[in-house]
């Protein structure tokens, strides 16, 4: 689009941009953003484009924020998807609660059903600050009781066995858990969704993740041990019973550091890792509506239900590795599907 061009061409000095960057190499990355900016275009008035182009895709002339625009593009590639998908009475940033002036990201209708969509992507920094030091990481499967007893007990055996090899001790750190991230965009999304709940009408939060493994992981603050959809989650459920979906999608990791990765179609949720998961403490069951949007959006929940883990380790052990081996022994291995780094 020439406008875009035009934009670019003036914060060129910007060069860690991911936009000017991937124009300047050419990569697809910036294609399909233009195939999504087109789209975008179509479904937004001028002033709407102009601020997308400038607020949420950052062209303009001010220091590049990644994570800023990661988040943004996470919910470009949803605007986008949906747009060009599923465009029946479509709108974005439409407000649907009358209590406040807060707006979801999406809506439209399919046959008879109206569908809300709430897009939020963590932006991770926490959890990449930890993972990035030489340490020891303990993390666990859901919350679990006397969590800081058990690290110190396993801490000081580790030091004492280092001490006697002569070797140096290291830190221990406790792994970034992002189970209140989570928590905080349940009840964000609670609130902006009508309080008034009808058979017909479904609202979904979306969650931006990272690769197999911490998808894995949002997969866990969800149904582990106190997670927010058990029935003795450690947050009060009745703050996000207004959220009746919740999919979790690879499209952080599609779009962070994409240069450094062999990601494509990451301007789109068609061919991107989508998991969708059900709220059991939704205020109805509305089981028509979620069917008919389980049949008409791209995911592997099924899949992923019926796939069993190879090998004899228990079930537990075997849970705590299931979406990642999904990835890479079903999709990836049997199937020749990539859905995250492209087959070399």
């Amino acid at each position: 689009m020439e406008e875009i061009n035009k934009q670019l061409d003036a914060i060129l000095n910007l060069a860690d941009h991911y936009l000017v960057k991937s124009r300047q190499d050419k990569s697809h990355y910036y294609d399909e953003f233009l195939e999504a900016a087109t789209i975008l275009k179509s479904v937004m008035t001028e002033k709407e484009f102009k601020f997308w182009l400038a607020e949420k895709m950052l062209i303009k002339q001010q220091a590049f924020l990644p994570k800023t625009f990661i988040q943004y593009a996470v919910e470009t590639a949803t605007v986008r998807y949906f747009a060009e998908k599923h465009n029946e009475n479509f709108r974005v940033e439409a407000k649907i609660n009358p209590s406040n002036d807060k707006d979801v990201d999406v809506q439209f209708t399919d046959k008879s059903y109206l569908y809300n969509i709430e897009v939020k992507c963590s932006d991770f920094v926490a959890k990449e600050a930890v993972d990035s030091q030489d340490a020891f990481k303990y993390e666990t499967v859901g919350r679990i009781p006397e969590r800081q007893e058990t690290k110190e007990v396993i801490s000081k055996a580790l030091n004492e066995g280092m001490a006697k090899k002569g070797e140096q001790t290291q830190p221990h750190l406790d792994a970034k858990n992002m189970d209140n991230n989570l928590k905080g965009f349940l009840e964000l999304a609670h609130e902006k969704f009508n309080p008034t709940p009808n058979e017909n009408e479904v609202n979904i939060l979306l969650v931006g993740c990272d690769d197999e493994r911490d998808i894995q992981k949002w997969h866990y603050y969800l149904f582990a041990n106190q997670g927010l959809f058990t029935s003795e989650s450690y947050a009060d459920g009745t703050k996000y019973n207004n959220v009746d979906l919740v999919i979790l999608t690879n499209q952080y990791f599609k779009h962070n550091e994409y240069y450094s990765k062999r990601v494509k179609n990451s301007w789109t949720l068609e061919k991107s890792f989508n998991l969708v998961f059900s709220n059991p403490s939704r205020r109805l069951l509305k089981e028509k509506a979620i069917m008919n949007f389980l049949d008409i959006f791209p995911h592997y929940t099924w899949d992923l239900c019926s796939y069993s883990v190879p090998g004899d380790a228990p079930s537990y052990v075997k849970d705590s590795v299931r979406i990642s081996w999904f990835v890479k022994d079903n999709l990836e291995k049997t199937k020749g599907i990539y859905l995250f780094n492209e087959n070399d």
